[in-house]
């Protein structure tokens, strides 16, 4: 059976390239695209989208936020620009380009109070990474470890690119009884989760009974037996009078800086759920190839300013890994007809309009661009016939689908 999955890169507001062709994939569909992706995956960018998606969020109105609120979110291109001022005021004139709160604002009104465990329809995976212990952190909706994430949040943690964004504190907490102990183990009470890696490096701390006040780490997790093994003996064992708290804070930066194309990702996940290589039909949507070249003679010279300067160093460590996970997919899946990549490059071949590769450039005419080129690209004639094989691929009544809308 078909397991499909959805990829959406990251790509700052170059993400209404993508959001415009998921409307045009959603008007040939018939469907919303959550009921026919059983798996959607996003970083950056693309989480908001895999978010929205999820949730069954109307794709025109996801293309309508890129026009109406990009300027929220980068609300100016120049750094020294005087709207800036705040930022500078709060983190220096060395912290980020811009505050997050326009990015919570325009999160926060799409998504509503959603939890990760609220996403139903199909599966939803978004991606960050955590500069505390240096690993990605992976967002997994069908998983106990962040369903209580708020999505707005788990999408902030996926958006916060560095030198554009602060990086987010994420934090975890939960409370229980304590079942049993030993000196060096606590078993915890039935509602606790059964992945072996949920509490590992948490901090325990007993809040109340037997044993309060005593904090310790946790080394490893049995989620079978759900018992814990701590970094250090426990002074006084605790028992079934004993409450605890478990703890532990993330500091969060973009996805991208792991996996700007998570394609690799979601077939990682579905191979994990139990689906065979062969179930596995992968759609991955790109932001848009930059075209803007770095000659040697410039590269050579720069230093730490340089490469700072525009961003560019986040946009050349994340485009990097996008093209690579795009090769691993094509080497994994290796049939053509069940992996299909819809990326162009930001150049004028579509329609001879100027395609600006910065991911903070809200500017109507460019929005308008990237939409126009978005248009151009899915509707051209070998696109559609990709497109179409695919889709047969799927499911083989789904290549009579081309031009059908609601």
């Amino acid at each position: 059976m078909a397991f499909k999955i959805l990829s959406l890169d990251g790509g700052g507001i170059r993400g209404v390239l993508a959001a415009q062709m998921l409307l045009n994939l959603q008007k040939r569909l018939g469907k919303p695209l959550n009921q026919y992706f059983d798996l959607i995956t996003g970083t950056s960018t693309g989480s908001m989208l895999a978010a929205a998606l999820a949730l069954g969020i109307p794709e025109p109105k996801i293309v309508d936020l890129y026009r109406m609120q990009g300027k929220i979110v980068f609300p100016y291109t120049d750094p020294l620009d005087v709207k800036r001022l705040p930022v500078m005021l709060e983190y220096g004139f060395l912290g980020p380009k811009f505050s997050d709160r326009g990015l919570k604002t325009v999160l926060q009104e799409l998504l509503g109070e959603k939890k990760l465990a609220d996403v139903s329809k199909c599966k939803l995976l978004i991606t960050s990474y955590d500069t505390l212990e240096r690993q990605p952190i992976v967002f997994k909706s069908w998983e106990s470890k962040f369903a209580q994430t708020p999505l707005w949040e788990a999408c902030i943690c996926s958006a916060s690119a560095p030198t554009f964004f602060p990086a987010h504190k994420l934090e975890r907490e939960y409370h229980g009884t304590v079942v049993n102990a030993t000196e060096t183990t606590i078993i915890f009470e039935r509602m606790a989760a059964t992945d072996d890696g949920d509490y590992r490096n948490m901090e325990i701390t007993i809040t109340d009974g037997k044993g309060k006040h005593q904090q310790r780490i946790i080394k490893q997790y049995n989620g079978e037996k759900r018992e814990a093994i701590i970094n250090e003996p426990w002074q006084e064992i605790p028992d079934r009078t004993s409450t605890y708290q478990l703890y532990k804070q993330y500091c969060a930066i973009d996805g991208g800086l792991a996996a700007n194309n998570p394609t690799a990702c979601g077939v990682a996940a579905a191979i994990r759920l139990g689906y065979s290589l062969n179930d596995l039909h992968v759609l991955s949507i790109g932001t848009g190839d930059p075209t803007r070249k770095i000659p040697w003679e410039a590269a050579r010279k720069w230093g730490t300013f340089q490469w700072i300067k525009g961003g560019l160093v986040i946009k050349v460590m994340t485009d990097a890994p996008s093209d690579i996970y795009d090769y691993i997919t094509q080497q994994i899946i290796g049939d053509n007809s069940r992996y299909l990549r819809l990326q162009f490059p930001l150049d004028r071949q579509l329609t001879a309009k100027k395609l600006s590769d910065d991911m903070d450039d809200a500017s109507e005419e460019n929005i308008n661009n990237l939409i126009e080129a978005a248009d151009v690209y899915i509707n051209l004639p070998e696109n559609q016939k990709m497109l179409d094989c695919f889709l047969a691929k799927c499911e083989p009544d789904s290549a009579d689908l081309s031009g059908t809308e609601n």
